[in-house]
């Protein structure tokens, strides 16, 4: 029978079919939605798994492989064997019965003393309410004489149950004592058997680390999950306002601060020195994580190429390898300190500071960094206009290491430039050169005055800044420029005239000038200058060069052309003081991204900033078309330079730091950061080495080195900071014996304090003073150590000289004047050097006593005896004064360097 409304053909259809596919579909789509959430999506988590294998997997070959030694371990296997025999014992052997026995007995102890211990409790408590009821009763003005007699008779009890507390305590204890005697046993041998199995055992505990447990049951791995570090106001917004910085890098470099995967391939990789770098005093990985110094985009982790920031429009892409170095200027004020880490921006910022960038461009940091090149106030005086002309021309055809950049001119515009600085130091030149004539006793050429000369400048230390041949120099800048210029060619630059003069006193001419005076008589001058005068022909004169150096026009073209090139960036020229930098800023330029950059017409490179930046520095004008002209010279920098460059220009960016997260920026590392860039103008790294770095010259001395200028690393910790100071501004003669000379720079106040400064930072010096109370100095310390440096014991002044008298044996071998101990160095240091003098100064011929001191003096006690010394330096050079050449003196007056 047919129902209303209902179609009975429909309802014999089958929809199994339909169901099927869509069960099948629906199967199908989780599938892909779970594949797809935790593959194709979230590499991370499958990166993740494959490390937790490849630690579990190192993990149990580095427990399979201690547990091999320990296997071997005649020791332990000797400790397993006795610990096996002790248990064995102690579950089935007489120990065990033993032990059960005590244990048993330990049981009936206690419950006889917990039974008699509540006894002596409930009888408290009696004791407590019968005072109740006497004290009630006292108050009632009741008898409390029945009271009493209970309170009598129940510590009676009290008394009579404490007698039996006691020695049931006791025996408990005793028995827990054996008990604890048969047990330690055992213990004292796991105990030795942990110490053995410490490095093995420690692999259990990293594999149960990557393990997934399930009650009893473990799988591995264990579920993956996002790592994340949260840097609270590392950034700051538009706005100006602190802003966090999240940061999922080690969700995929899970071993990055973990020690055994040093050769694994990344993202599994340790980091390179990881010891200092993430150490908790450096970059610790939980409070700093990892794009604050390699960039990226630090919050993603759908792609590899998301998350180190290869993308399209991602200001901060991936800083990989060395171009890390760069981040390190945005936290650290001082980066020289760390030359070990990031030797490419250590040597960037040397060559950025010293070969004349800053002549040119503005950056936020090197604004007061002095103009690199010499004065031309009075250039007129000192050069020959022919050789002016063709240095002009092409400076690095007359020296090829020059610190000097080819502009590319042509003659007219070389003669154009010079004739306008050769008219403006006209007035002064003519004026400097008849103030000081050439001196009589000059003959050139004279062989005699010429050889005594060349001496003359290979020993008293002119080779600490110059060479005088062909690829000779002290001060590397970078791998092909001299910091000094090489005087092999000299005759063909200057005259007679002005050498003397400058050598005499370099500030007469040049007040500004870095080359310090040598003290040099008039003899020696002389000798110098007839050698120099060997070094180098006369070049051709120009046609004419005369009349055109006259001619207005050249002088009014080169005028503008010296504002046009900058010439003033890098030179004093007269009328140019106040002429700003001609380069652009630089301040943000490692921020700009490569839509910024002017690429030209090239099509042959690369877009991006690393090749526009290479491109720029080898090439200044690669960029330059028809319409824009491009203005930044030739270097001639070699490619590891341009390099060293790019990854300090990498660090200049728009970005500012939260506090918190800064390395220390305070007046001592402000006080090192300034003073070491005043010690590289005056190029104290040619003679000296400081900070491990240079005494250049040393390589002269390689027959023997006692005969070069000292070191000074930790010079700050050794002397006394009044000493320096005076020294500095008038050097004095501390090892007279040697022909190398300290020269006398003439420094300011504010200079001379300035480095003083520098190496009491560098040795965190926090007192920089020294008083010496001589009352306090026992007598017996001096006698004693009269005797200690006696010919009996250290015979010490076979090597130091004492004032006036010298020591015996040759001098190589002798050492510094002890009487100005007590106004040179500190006293602290000198217990430290007579301690252990190697690890003050590695290489040092300073013997050392001890330990080794003598028995027979103070007792044989070598603190006091080191002290004793102290003393007795302290006390021979009192009232001593520090004298003070006149020559130095008059020197010292001169005009500073300007900062």
């Amino acid at each position: 029978m047919a129902e209303r409304g209902v179609d009975q053909q429909e309802e014999k259809k089958s929809y199994g079919s339909v169901f099927v596919i869509g069960v099948a579909l629906l199967v199908a789509l989780s599938l892909w939605a779970y594949l797809d959430d935790n593959f194709a999506r979230r590499p991370w988590k499958g990166i993740q798994a494959r490390f937790f294998r490849l630690d579990y997997s190192k993990a149990q070959a580095a427990y399979a492989e201690e547990d091999k030694k320990l296997q071997a371990d005649s020791k332990y296997q000797e400790l397993s064997k006795n610990l096996a025999e002790r248990q064995l014992s102690l579950s089935n052997g007489d120990l065990g019965r033993k032990l059960k026995a005590l244990e048993s007995e330990e049981k009936q102890a206690t419950i006889k003393f917990q039974e008699i211990d509540q006894k002596v409790k409930d009888v408290k408590s009696e004791l407590e309410e019968a005072w109740y009821e006497h004290d009630h009763a006292v108050q009632q003005k009741r008898d409390p004489k029945p009271y009493l007699e209970e309170i009598a008779e129940l510590d009676k009890r009290k008394a009579q149950l404490d007698k039996q507390l006691e020695p049931a305590r006791a025996r408990r204890e005793q028995i827990r004592e054996e008990i604890k005697k048969i047990r330690s046993s055992t213990k004292d041998i796991e105990d030795e058997l942990g110490k053995l199995t410490a490095e093995r055992d420690k692999w259990i505990r990293v594999m149960e680390n990557v393990v997934l447990k399930l009650g009893p049951v473990s799988f591995c791995c264990k579920i993956p999950k996002i790592q994340q570090v949260s840097l609270e106001e590392f950034d700051r917004n538009r706005f100006d306002q602190p802003i966090a910085r999240v940061d999922r890098c080690q969700t995929c470099h899970l071993a990055i601060n973990r020690p055994g995967f040093e050769k694994e391939a990344n993202p599994f990789k340790t980091h390179p020195r990881r010891e200092i770098l993430l150490a908790d005093s450096a970059h610790p990985p939980d409070k700093f994580g990892c794009t604050g110094c390699h960039e990226g985009q630090g919050v993603a982790v759908n792609s590899v190429s998301q998350a180190h920031g290869d993308v399209h429009l991602w200001e901060f892409p991936l800083l990989r390898g060395v171009k890390a170095q760069s981040s390190c200027t945005s936290c650290h004020l001082d980066v020289q300190k760390f030359a070990e880490d990031v030797p490419l921006l250590a040597e960037g910022q040397r060559l950025f500071e010293q070969i004349g960038c800053t002549g040119c461009h503005l950056v936020k940091g090197y604004e007061n960094i002095p103009k690199i090149a010499p004065s031309l106030l009075k250039i007129s005086a000192k050069v020959e206009p022919s050789w002016m002309v063709r240095w002009i021309e092409n400076p690095h055809k007359f020296r090829p290491r020059t610190r000097m950049p080819n502009f590319d001119l042509k003659q007219d515009d070389a003669i154009a430039i010079a004739s306008f600085i050769w008219s403006q130091s006209k007035e002064e030149s003519d004026k400097w050169t008849q103030a000081h004539p050439l001196p009589a006793g000059f003959r050139d050429g004279d062989q005699n005055q010429v050889a005594k000369g060349k001496k003359l400048v290979e020993s008293i230390g002119c080779k600490g800044c110059h060479g005088f041949a062909e690829g000779e120099f002290s001060t590397p800048l970078g791998k092909e420029k001299d910091l000094v210029p090489n005087l092999k060619d000299v005759a063909a630059k200057v005259g007679p005239q002005w050498v003397y003069h400058w050598i005499k006193n370099p500030r007469g001419f040049s007040p500004d000038t870095r080359m310090p005076s040598l003290r040099l008589s008039d003899d020696e001058a002389t000798a110098i200058t007839t050698y120099l005068m060997t070094l180098g022909n006369k070049l051709d004169a120009i046609a004419g060069i005369q009349e055109k150096f006259a001619d207005p026009k050249n002088i009014k073209r080169g005028e503008s052309l010296v504002r046009r090139w900058g010439c003033f960036g890098c030179h004093d020229i007269k009328g140019m003081e106040k002429e700003s930098r001609i380069g652009a800023e630089l301040s943000t330029f490692g921020s700009k991204p490569k839509e910024e950059l002017f690429f030209g017409n090239r099509t042959d490179i690369k877009e991006t900033w690393d090749d526009w930046t290479y491109s720029k520095l080898k090439t200044p004008r690669i960029y330059a078309t028809e319409r824009i002209e491009q203005l930044m010279p030739q270097f001639d920098l070699a490619d590891d330079d341009i390099k060293a460059l790019r990854i300090l220009l990498g660090g200049f960016r728009e970005r500012k730091v939260g506090q918190r997260y800064q390395a220390d920026q305070g007046l001592r590392v402000l006080q090192v950061v300034e003073g070491r860039r005043l010690m590289q103008q005056y190029n104290c790294v040619g003679c000296h080495e400081i900070e491990k770095r240079g005494g250049f010259i040393r390589k002269y001395y390689q027959e023997n080195v006692t005969l070069a200028p000292p070191v000074l690393n930790g010079e700050g910790e050794k002397v006394q900071s009044s000493w320096f100071f005076s020294f500095l501004k008038a050097p004095i003669p501390i090892r007279p014996w040697l022909e190398i000379r300290m020269p006398t720079f003439g420094f300011s106040d504010d200079h001379a304090n300035q480095l003083v400064s520098y190496f009491n930072g560098l040795s965190k010096v926090e007192i920089p003073y020294a008083y010496i109370d001589d009352k306090k100095i026992p007598p017996d310390h001096i006698e004693a150590a009269k005797q200690l440096v006696s010919k009996d014991y250290f015979n010490c002044f076979s090597c130091h000289q004492q004032g006036e008298r010298k020591p015996e044996g040759p001098v190589e071998g002798w050492a510094p004047d002890l009487t100005l101990a007590r106004q040179r160095l500190n006293p602290n240091w000198i217990l430290k050097w007579l301690k252990d003098p190697q690890k003050v100064q590695p290489g040092t011929k300073m013997p050392s006593f001890y330990p080794g001191g003598p028995d027979d003096i103070l007792a044989g006690k070598e603190d006091l005896q080191i002290e004793a010394l102290r003393d007795y330096l302290m006390s021979i050079g009192r009232g001593t004064a520090t004298p003070a050449p006149a020559a130095a003196a008059a020197v010292a007056k001169a005009k500073p360097v300007k900062q």
